[in-house]
């Protein structure tokens, strides 16, 4: 999830929360998906709560060149609810 917690950013309203599913089809799909979040998370000056990626196939060996500048930055909450979800791969 995006979330807004302080109104700079104007892409998610203030206050809100936004959450994107992804079904991820390769490494390159992964790689422009975080290449967007970091953007998102930068520019528009948002939070980044609760990303969970399939943990065995992304510590894998194979897979250790990826990297995520906003993975420092991701915060875990029990309490914010998605005001918005995008299911992305229903979108085509």
């Amino acid at each position: 999830m995006l979330h807004n917690k302080d109104g700079r950013g104007r892409r998610v309203p203030r206050g809100q929360a936004w959450q994107w599913t992804h079904d991820i089809e390769s490494l390159e799909h992964l790689g422009s998906i975080l290449d967007w979040i970091d953007l998102r998370v930068s520019v528009d000056h948002l939070s980044l709560l609760n990303v969970y990626l399939d943990h065995t196939e992304i510590t894998a060996t194979k897979n250790e060149a990826i990297s995520f500048g906003s993975k420092s930055q991701i915060y875990y909450s029990k309490v914010t609810l998605p005001n918005r979800v995008i299911n992305m791969s229903l979108i085509a």
